[in-house]
């Protein structure tokens, strides 16, 4: 408790350890502290001589209660005035923190143009018109902006004592190539030159980009370049396109050769006459796929896939409202998703999930190859145990037998080039093998008969129109489960 002996005339009070509400007298003057220390209330008794009180008077009644920060000086000002009596008022609240802001980058092209996916009309079609895996950027364009981190403020409690704020965390330049930094505001990154953007674990490259606006025809004949592609036309019969990376067609394409390093985007499909060629080692995305022969690494994925060859390491997904594949034959390692399989003409449609055959016949051959490099080896060192005996029983290397050891020397440097070789391709048989585990056809609509479902090994013809399956090897025998619909 306060001596009162130190209190102007007629001010009593209590120190914030003695916080309880009920210690504290109703009938003397008091300041309350709340526990956290972030108000303060005042309680006035009216003084003995009948006067008012002032505003210095109850700011210095808080200071010897050692209340110095927050005070709402409006309200000692209403209670002197007033001669609020006999009533708690709050007369001090902390000073809140205002709290910093981590550094970030603004972007001003699309982070995410490598994962998009394609519209989906209204009617249910897709639309791959609307993909576009190219961001464009012309030389000067702002590329990215860094908005520093911004140090909070701290707060204070009544009692004048600080409230920290959380750290922030500032952000290292962006790292790429093509890029440099705007002269009159060192935060913002503009392109070098013109190409395409991309943007990978936070860094940002700008790789040439080949643009060609109009058809590409006989008359140019081959295009070759080691970046990206973009063709705004359409692709004409007996041409061939080799792009290092992405290949981004906005036209119609006839019976020609496509290669890709990357992904390729087919906007209006391709109508390949059984004479067009496809090869990219990313996905594949086309509005249609015609009389065309495919190969990819990733996925293929499209409308409408009509009597083509279709090999893809991912999976082969058919979109859209239709989502029909009808004739060919169509593999997906990874699994084959449709909405209608075949046609009620019994089209003969082959379609194989899973691993392939000749898959596991390479894997035998593989395994064979490397017993029999083991033997060898054996045979190798066994000569060679044969030659250090008879050196050791001579106690010196003649001519003949140094000859022959140089021999079996590089023998053995040609058995371990092969069975290095032998491994790695073993290698990547079982990889291909893991990935190709569990997959399944599926048809989201109308499975018609004269199709054919192959998984793994198994074969089964669809002897009778159904709907609504998805197959599966069990066992080695095919199984069908019914789509349950909701």
């Amino acid at each position: 408790m306060t001596d009162d002996k130190n209190m102007p005339n007629g001010f009593h009070g209590v120190n914030v350890g003695d916080s309880l509400f009920d210690m504290y007298d109703k009938s003397r003057t008091y300041v309350r502290v709340t526990e956290d220390e972030r108000q303060a209330w005042l309680y006035l008794m009216p003084k003995e001589d009948g006067s008012s009180y002032t505003k210095e008077e109850l700011i210095q009644l808080l200071c010897d209660h050692e209340v110095t920060a927050g005070i709402n000086e409006d309200n000692l000002i209403a209670m002197a005035k007033k001669k609020v009596y006999e009533r708690e008022i709050k007369v001090a609240e902390f000073i809140a923190p205002v709290e910093g802001k981590d550094g970030y980058y603004e972007y001003f092209f699309d982070i995410n143009s490598g994962t998009k996916k394609p519209k989906i009309r209204e009617d249910g079609s897709v639309d791959y018109q609307s993909m576009n895996m190219v961001n464009n950027v012309k030389e000067g364009m702002p590329l990215a902006k860094y908005h520093p981190a911004v140090e909070g403020i701290p707060g204070k409690d009544v009692r004048g004592f600080e409230i920290p704020t959380q750290a922030v965390k500032g952000l290292p330049p962006i790292q790429g190539k093509g890029i440099i930094r705007d002269p009159q505001d060192e935060n913002v990154y503009v392109a070098a030159q013109e190409g395409k953007v991309e943007f990978k674990d936070g860094r940002i490259t700008l790789n040439n980009i080949h643009r060609i606006t109009g058809d590409v025809d006989q008359i140019i004949g081959k295009i070759e370049f080691y970046g990206d592609v973009l063709i705004s036309g359409n692709v004409e019969a007996g041409t061939t396109i080799r792009a290092g990376k992405s290949l981004t067609i906005e036209g119609t394409v006839e019976a020609a050769n496509l290669v890709s390093g990357g992904d390729i985007i087919l906007k209006r499909g391709i109508q390949g006459n059984q004479k067009a060629k496809i090869v990219c080692r990313g996905n594949l995305y086309a509005d249609f796929i015609e009389h065309t022969q495919v190969q990819a690494r990733g996925n293929v994925e499209a409308n409408i896939i009509l009597n083509s060859q279709i090999e893809a390491e991912g999976k082969v997904i058919l979109t859209g409202k239709k989502g029909t594949l009808i004739g060919g034959n169509v593999h997906g390692t990874r699994g084959i998703d449709c909405k209608e399989l075949g046609n009620d003409v019994e089209v003969k449609t082959i379609v194989h999930a899973g691993c392939l055959p000749d898959v596991m016949l390479k894997q035998r051959k593989l395994l064979k190859e490397e017993e029999d490099l083991k033997h060898e080896m054996e045979e190798l060192f066994a000569k060679v145990r044969d030659i250090e005996a008879k050196v050791k029983a001579a106690g010196t290397m003649s001519p003949l037998l140094e000859k022959q050891f140089k021999a079996l020397q590089e023998e053995k440097k040609s058995l371990d080039q092969k069975m290095k070789d032998c491994r790695e391709s073993l290698s990547s048989v079982i990889q291909y093998i893991e990935k190709a585990k569990g997959a399944t056809i599926r048809i989201d609509g109308n499975l018609y008969k004269g199709s054919v479902i192959c998984i793994d090994q198994c074969r089964m013809p669809v002897d009778n129109n159904t709907v609504y399956m998805e197959y599966r090897n069990i066992s080695g025998m095919i199984a069908g489960t019914v789509i349950i619909k909701n």
